[in-house]
């Protein structure tokens, strides 16, 4: 379970960036390297959606996400189950999907 906020997709870019990119495969491409370069650099704390967009060129990498169940999208969503992946169980709700879940699931005995 994660919690995936604007702040924390920004504070994991770089990393993410690296992980999708590794240095051993991507190495020798000088943009994929400047990417990682100027996100490394970026203030963490006052970086906004729009930062990150200017470095990499889009907005996929850091923004608001959209709920599953809803279909709306969200600054704030709770991720559930597998890590993901094209195969992966995973599921985003946003806080009111999971207060109507935990309604849903009221009156059942807990454990």
């Amino acid at each position: 379970m994660k919690l995936i906020t604007i702040r924390s997709q920004i504070i994991e870019v770089a990393d993410r960036w690296d992980a999708q990119y590794p240095i051993s495969r991507y190495g020798d491409n000088p943009n994929t390297k400047a990417v990682s370069e100027k996100l490394r650099s970026i203030d963490l704390s006052t970086a906004t959606t729009a930062d990150v967009e200017s470095i990499i060129g889009n907005c996929s990498w850091a923004g608001p996400r959209e709920c599953d169940e809803c279909n709306l999208s969200f600054d704030v969503v709770v991720e559930l189950g597998d890590e993901p992946d094209y195969d992966s169980n995973t599921v985003r709700l946003c806080v009111g999907c999971l207060y109507r879940a935990l309604e849903l699931a009221d009156g059942i005995k807990r454990v």
